[in-house]
Protein backbone atom coordinates (compact mmCIF):
# COMPACT_ATOMS: atom_id res chain seq x y z
CA UNK A 1 0.00 0.00 0.00
CA UNK A 2 1.59 3.35 -1.27
CA UNK A 3 1.64 6.31 1.22
CA UNK A 4 -1.01 8.15 -0.47
CA UNK A 5 -3.36 5.11 -0.16
CA UNK A 6 -2.39 4.25 3.32
CA UNK A 7 -3.20 8.46 4.09
CA UNK A 8 -6.56 8.10 2.29
CA UNK A 9 -7.58 4.71 4.51
CA UNK A 10 -5.97 6.72 7.83
CA UNK A 11 -8.45 9.49 7.02
CA UNK A 12 -11.51 7.31 6.36
CA UNK A 13 -10.67 5.46 9.72
CA UNK A 14 -10.35 8.53 11.93
CA UNK A 15 -13.96 9.96 10.33
CA UNK A 16 -15.71 6.55 11.19
CA UNK A 17 -14.00 6.62 14.63
CA UNK A 18 -15.47 10.09 14.75
CA UNK A 19 -19.54 9.70 12.98
CA UNK A 20 -19.42 6.01 14.82
CA UNK A 21 -18.93 7.60 18.47
CA UNK A 22 -20.80 10.80 17.76
CA UNK A 23 -23.61 8.88 16.40
CA UNK A 24 -24.23 6.77 19.33
CA UNK A 25 -27.60 7.60 21.38
CA UNK A 26 -26.59 10.27 23.62
CA UNK A 27 -29.59 12.01 25.60
CA UNK A 28 -28.73 15.64 25.15
CA UNK A 29 -28.93 16.53 29.12
CA UNK A 30 -26.01 13.31 29.46
CA UNK A 31 -23.94 14.91 27.17
CA UNK A 32 -20.80 16.99 27.94
CA UNK A 33 -18.85 18.68 25.65
CA UNK A 34 -15.52 20.10 26.50
CA UNK A 35 -12.73 21.94 24.17
CA UNK A 36 -9.56 23.50 24.71
CA UNK A 37 -6.06 24.04 24.13
CA UNK A 38 -2.89 21.99 24.47
CA UNK A 39 0.70 22.12 24.96
CA UNK A 40 2.76 18.69 24.07
CA UNK A 41 6.56 17.55 24.10
CA UNK A 42 7.28 14.56 22.14
CA UNK A 43 10.61 12.45 22.11
CA UNK A 44 10.63 12.67 18.25
CA UNK A 45 8.72 15.64 17.65
CA UNK A 46 9.65 18.31 20.24
CA UNK A 47 7.69 21.13 21.59
CA UNK A 48 3.98 21.29 19.89
CA UNK A 49 0.90 23.88 20.90
CA UNK A 50 -3.03 22.45 19.86
CA UNK A 51 -6.24 21.70 20.21
CA UNK A 52 -8.69 19.40 21.56
CA UNK A 53 -12.01 17.98 21.80
CA UNK A 54 -13.81 15.88 24.47
CA UNK A 55 -17.29 14.10 24.46
CA UNK A 56 -18.38 12.41 27.25
CA UNK A 57 -20.45 9.27 25.37
CA UNK A 58 -23.71 9.20 27.46
CA UNK A 59 -24.19 8.57 31.21
CA UNK A 60 -20.55 5.92 30.68
CA UNK A 61 -17.26 6.21 31.75
CA UNK A 62 -16.33 6.26 28.47
CA UNK A 63 -15.21 9.74 26.75
CA UNK A 64 -13.61 10.57 22.48
CA UNK A 65 -11.08 12.49 22.65
CA UNK A 66 -9.78 14.16 19.36
CA UNK A 67 -6.71 16.65 19.18
CA UNK A 68 -4.48 18.40 16.27
CA UNK A 69 -0.91 19.57 17.41
CA UNK A 70 1.53 21.51 15.38
CA UNK A 71 4.92 20.48 16.58
CA UNK A 72 8.11 22.47 15.79
CA UNK A 73 10.99 20.11 15.82
CA UNK A 74 13.58 22.47 13.57
CA UNK A 75 13.08 25.58 11.19
CA UNK A 76 12.34 22.60 8.07
CA UNK A 77 10.17 20.46 8.92
CA UNK A 78 6.32 20.84 9.48
CA UNK A 79 4.55 18.13 11.28
CA UNK A 80 1.53 17.93 12.55
CA UNK A 81 -0.78 15.21 14.60
CA UNK A 82 -3.95 14.22 14.24
CA UNK A 83 -5.40 11.90 17.28
CA UNK A 84 -8.83 10.43 17.47
CA UNK A 85 -8.59 8.28 20.98
CA UNK A 86 -11.37 6.19 23.01
CA UNK A 87 -10.63 7.21 27.03
CA UNK A 88 -12.39 4.90 29.81
CA UNK A 89 -11.98 6.96 33.24
CA UNK A 90 -11.97 6.03 36.66
CA UNK A 91 -14.14 7.42 39.44
CA UNK A 92 -11.91 7.88 42.95
CA UNK A 93 -14.36 8.67 45.28
CA UNK A 94 -12.02 9.00 47.94
CA UNK A 95 -10.44 12.59 45.60
CA UNK A 96 -13.24 13.74 43.48
CA UNK A 97 -11.30 16.23 42.29
CA UNK A 98 -8.53 13.88 40.16
CA UNK A 99 -9.60 12.14 37.31
CA UNK A 100 -7.19 9.27 36.36
CA UNK A 101 -7.94 7.59 32.71
CA UNK A 102 -6.82 5.36 30.24
CA UNK A 103 -7.41 4.32 27.01
CA UNK A 104 -6.38 4.41 23.16
CA UNK A 105 -6.69 5.26 19.65
CA UNK A 106 -5.13 6.11 16.50
CA UNK A 107 -2.77 8.88 15.10
CA UNK A 108 -2.20 10.13 11.55
CA UNK A 109 0.64 12.62 11.53
CA UNK A 110 2.27 14.58 8.84
CA UNK A 111 5.83 15.36 8.44
CA UNK A 112 6.77 17.77 5.35
CA UNK A 113 9.57 20.17 4.07
CA UNK A 114 11.16 21.11 0.90
CA UNK A 115 12.94 17.88 0.25
CA UNK A 116 10.28 15.02 1.35
CA UNK A 117 6.43 14.77 2.58
CA UNK A 118 5.59 11.70 5.06
CA UNK A 119 1.83 10.56 5.94
CA UNK A 120 1.99 7.65 8.65
CA UNK A 121 -0.29 6.64 10.58
CA UNK A 122 -0.06 4.87 14.43
CA UNK A 123 -2.28 4.17 17.24
CA UNK A 124 -2.04 6.29 20.52
CA UNK A 125 -1.76 4.07 23.73
CA UNK A 126 -1.68 5.98 27.30
CA UNK A 127 -3.40 7.99 30.17
CA UNK A 128 -3.35 11.16 31.91
CA UNK A 129 -4.89 12.85 34.71
CA UNK A 130 -7.75 15.70 34.55
CA UNK A 131 -8.68 17.84 37.69
CA UNK A 132 -12.54 18.32 36.59
CA UNK A 133 -14.68 21.45 37.10
CA UNK A 134 -15.80 23.80 33.87
CA UNK A 135 -12.14 25.02 34.29
CA UNK A 136 -10.24 21.41 33.61
CA UNK A 137 -6.60 21.58 33.89
CA UNK A 138 -4.94 17.97 32.35
CA UNK A 139 -1.67 16.05 31.90
CA UNK A 140 -1.65 13.27 29.86
CA UNK A 141 1.31 10.94 28.34
CA UNK A 142 0.67 8.47 25.36
CA UNK A 143 3.35 6.19 23.23
CA UNK A 144 2.53 6.70 19.54
CA UNK A 145 3.29 3.69 17.72
CA UNK A 146 4.08 3.83 14.23
CA UNK A 147 7.01 4.48 11.69
CA UNK A 148 8.32 7.28 13.74
CA UNK A 149 7.94 5.74 17.26
CA UNK A 150 7.66 8.58 20.29
CA UNK A 151 6.60 9.68 23.81
CA UNK A 152 4.01 12.21 23.96
CA UNK A 153 3.62 14.08 27.06
CA UNK A 154 0.62 16.89 26.88
CA UNK A 155 -0.79 19.09 29.42
CA UNK A 156 -3.66 22.00 28.95
CA UNK A 157 -6.75 23.03 29.92
CA UNK A 158 -10.62 22.26 28.75
CA UNK A 159 -13.75 24.96 29.14
CA UNK A 160 -16.79 22.75 29.87
CA UNK A 161 -18.00 20.20 32.09
CA UNK A 162 -15.92 17.37 32.14
CA UNK A 163 -17.00 14.92 35.16
CA UNK A 164 -18.39 11.82 33.76
CA UNK A 165 -21.16 9.49 35.46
Amino acid sequence: MNSSTRTQASCIALAAIFFLFSGLSVREADAQIAMGAQASFGSESDLGVGARLLANLGGSNFEFVASVDRFFPDNEIDWWDLNANLFYHFHMPETPSVLPYLGGGVNQSRRSSNSFERNETGINVGGGLRFPGNITPFVELRAVISDVDQIVLTGGILFGPTRGR
